[in-house]
């Protein structure tokens, strides 16, 4: 068996294509949570949802529907290849409403939430504010985390805090920062 190795040129430059494909690696991943987390525990064993989590996910449900809200205002006033990178960031978010609304069942709040904010300006600019405001969503996810009790819980919430900060990242590397400084580094 042959294997070839093809040695891409270095991009400098960062583009949607860019955003587009670093966000499509794992964003699959988030959908399939709700499925994965009932299969994540021993054969036979079913792990009770603790109420205790209730409130912190309905809270992070909110939020996420809040999250999807500020992408539709974006994906409106969108066109083009920008249309097609912020409604990529809208379905993930959008998973992430279903993915705890599955896990709650019917403890979930249905409740409609408006945009935090209106993301206006150039490309660019918009990805300066979606990174900021996937930036404070993991801040908040993060803190959230330590306060659940259930496994299965934790888990969900940490699988989703890893999809946003790739979000934050790729939005922050669009809007011009450094490799580093869109790590957080």
């Amino acid at each position: 068996m042959v294997n070839h190795q093809v040695d891409l040129p270095e991009a400098h430059t960062t583009s949607r294509r860019r955003l587009l494909a670093s966000l499509l690696a794992g964003g699959a991943a988030i959908a399939a949570t709700p499925l994965l987390a009932g299969r994540a525990s021993a054969e036979g064993v079913v792990l009770p949802r603790d109420p205790k989590d209730f409130a912190s996910l309905n809270d992070a449900l909110k939020r996420e529907r809040q999250m999807a809200a500020t992408y539709e205002a974006a994906v409106a006033k969108a066109s083009g290849d920008d249309k097609t990178a912020l409604n990529l960031l809208l379905d993930h978010h959008n998973a992430y409403v279903d993915a705890i609304k599955a896990y709650l069942a019917t403890h979930a709040v249905g409740t409609t939430e408006a945009p935090l904010a209106s993301p206006t300006g150039s490309f660019k600019q918009v990805a300066a504010q979606m990174a900021t405001l996937e930036d404070q969503t993991v801040t908040m996810h993060t803190d959230r985390l330590a306060t659940l009790v259930g496994l299965d819980a934790a888990t969900l919430i940490a699988s989703i805090i890893t999809m946003e900060a790739r979000h934050g990242a790729a939005l922050s590397l669009v809007n011009g920062a450094s490799p580093l400084a869109a790590a957080g580094a």
